[in-house]
């Protein structure tokens, strides 16, 4: 009992009993765990940059949306005006219709 309390005091020791093959084996997991982090951190970063992309995209596509919408408010005024215009043409021309036919007839 003694002298297990003197391993733990000194600290972490290896084993004799331990092979070559468990140690590689160890450092090879390690190794791989530590390449798997690294490369879901390096598909993070990326994820990240295209995210802030696709906002600055989303941004522009609302702006364009709003100009697109006070284009087509701006079209659909100039159409009523438009509108307005044939009406009073219309009746311009059938108010200068009306007195040629009555000076016809005055005749």
């Amino acid at each position: 009992m003694a002298r297990d309390d003197e391993h733990r005091a000194a600290g972490w020791r290896l084993d004799r009993r331990v092979g070559v093959q468990a140690l590689a084996a160890a450092a090879t997991a390690f190794a791989g765990a530590v390449m798997l982090v690294a490369t879901v951190q390096a598909r993070l970063d990326a994820m990240e940059a295209r995210a802030a992309a696709l906002d600055g995209d989303v941004r522009s596509a609302r702006e364009t949306a709003v100009c697109v919408a006070r284009m087509d408010e701006r079209l659909a005024a100039v159409q009523r005006a438009l509108e307005e215009v044939r009406t009073d043409l219309r009746h311009l021309r059938a108010e200068s219709r009306v007195p040629s036919a009555t000076g016809k007839e005055a005749r």
